[in-house]
């Protein structure tokens, strides 16, 4: 990144309620489908796996549906996966982030750059 040049940033989140789903909700989520674990994926991103556990909870109450689900135990331990649901909010929230961010970067060009 060349420090004289213009740059910009944009935080975005989906909610109903609540900024819950965003960029790190995202991540976390992407972790999870990757590792089969919450605690793996909150390991991954040097994250408490109480904090993770709350942030996911926080999320699917303000969208009003599971975004993870998971079994317990057994002799291989337990195991999460996203959701049906989940997995189609992620998808659908990635594509609307794509989206702005081509959008962003071209009204951007139009505005600040010479």
């Amino acid at each position: 990144m060349e420090e004289n040049k213009l740059h910009y940033h944009m935080k975005v989140r989906v909610f109903r309620k609540e900024g819950a789903f965003g960029p790190g909700v995202a991540e976390l989520m992407h972790h999870v489908e990757e590792t089969g674990s919450l605690s793996e994926a909150c390991r991954c991103m040097g994250m408490a796996y109480s904090k993770g556990w709350r942030i996911m909870k926080h999320a699917e109450e303000d969208l009003g549906f599971s975004l993870m689900e998971g079994s317990r135990g057994g002799s291989r331990g337990g195991r999460t996966m996203l959701t049906e649901k989940g997995r189609d909010f992620l998808h659908r929230y990635e594509m609307f982030m794509a989206e702005l961010n081509r959008s962003a970067g071209e009204s951007f060009m139009r505005w600040f750059e010479v």
